[in-house]
């Protein structure tokens, strides 16, 4: 039967690979979302489309492919 110290610690490396997971996991979302602003950019229409919203969708891509 294994100690309880031996336990706590099996537990206490478990949880720090879920929570790296869950990081992992919340930077991959961030990134999706950027991603779906952008292509959604690229959809509108070009009567609506802005340039400049589109400029800056671009940009926060690009930098959350710097941060990923």
């Amino acid at each position: 039967m294994k100690s309880t110290r031996t336990r706590v610690a099996a537990l206490e490396a478990q949880v720090a690979e879920l929570m790296g997971s869950v990081e992992e996991n919340r930077r991959l979302n961030e990134r999706l979302s950027d991603v779906l602003d952008v292509v959604t950019e690229l959809l509108v229409p070009a009567v609506d489309r802005d340039d400049e919203r589109l400029k800056a969708a671009l940009t926060t891509l690009v930098e959350s492919k710097q941060r990923a």
